[in-house]
């Protein structure tokens, strides 16, 4: 069955420009506006020549990252949960946008009563944009740390999360941050990793060890990647509780799961 939204199809369908210098052509849509072409390039260079008259908008991304708006909208806007969230082309957003409210509902549930929260590779701010609330009236004075590499993705965050006076956004690499945070400042009760593809690395598994977070609420995308690291965790004394796995890229061999791994000091 056709898995691709009926606009994202139409789109496609009148895509005619040389595509001899695109590495990568990505098709979105977010469900308050309209549909987006983003154009993966090594070069500003190797823009088509465009001439539509289609409601889209066309973005580039090059090797750095770095998106270049062509036509439209920078962003996408999506409705999860009842709560809009921006997403700059080139920011990583799961496409499979209906499912996502069951996924962040999931993750929610995994929050304990206690503790500030650590939202690593927080991207633009989704798991966050309902942990803040859920903790915001608390009186130990709970806070949640996003940290995101990604500049134009911590940006989104800043604007998704501009309500929430219980947030604090760092710009830089989860390792570097990890390494510098002051746990005399704020004890962390949780840490929701939603890491690439590609995984944790073995320097943050040990940097999550030395911390002794109480909990991990662990995302991932790929099982194998989730077995591989959830072993490495658990010889940093971590014990692996539930598992709930989510079908969020269907006619893929990807299943996306969230992992709750307690401390037990093992």
């Amino acid at each position: 069955s056709h898995i691709l939204h009926p606009e994202l199809m139409f789109l496609f369908d009148q895509i005619d420009f040389d595509t001899d210098k695109i590495k990568r052509i990505s098709l979105q849509i977010g469900t308050e506006d309209d549909p987006m072409l983003v154009l993966h390039v090594d070069s500003e260079h190797d823009a088509p020549e465009l001439l539509s008259d289609l409601k889209a908008s066309v973005n580039l991304i090059l090797p750095t990252r770095e998106p270049v708006n062509l036509i439209g909208d920078t962003h996408n806007r999506h409705q999860i949960n009842g709560v809009s969230i921006r997403a700059t082309a080139g920011a990583d957003f799961r496409p499979n946008v209906s499912a996502l409210g069951a996924l962040v509902a999931c993750v929610i549930a995994q929050i304990p009563a206690e503790g500030s929260v650590l939202d690593l590779y927080g991207g633009v701010g989704l798991f966050s944009a309902f942990v803040a609330p859920l903790i915001a009236n608390q009186a130990d004075e709970r806070i949640v740390t996003l940290v995101e590499s990604y500049p134009p993705a911590a940006t989104d965050a800043e604007f998704n999360l501009q309500d929430h006076d219980n947030v604090d956004i760092i710009e830089g690499v989860v390792e570097d941050v990890l390494s510098m945070l002051d746990d005399a400042e704020t004890v962390y009760h949780v840490a929701i990793l939603d890491p690439p593809h590609d995984g944790l690395t073995t320097e943050v598994i040990d940097l999550l060890g030395e911390r002794r977070i109480p909990r991990l609420i662990y995302v991932a995308d790929d099982p194998a990647t989730l077995a591989r690291d959830a072993q490495r965790l658990v010889k940093q004394g971590y014990q692996l509780g539930a598992v709930y796995p989510f079908d969020l890229e269907p006619q893929t061999y990807r299943v996306t799961a969230v992992a709750i791994l307690d401390y037990n000091g093992g």
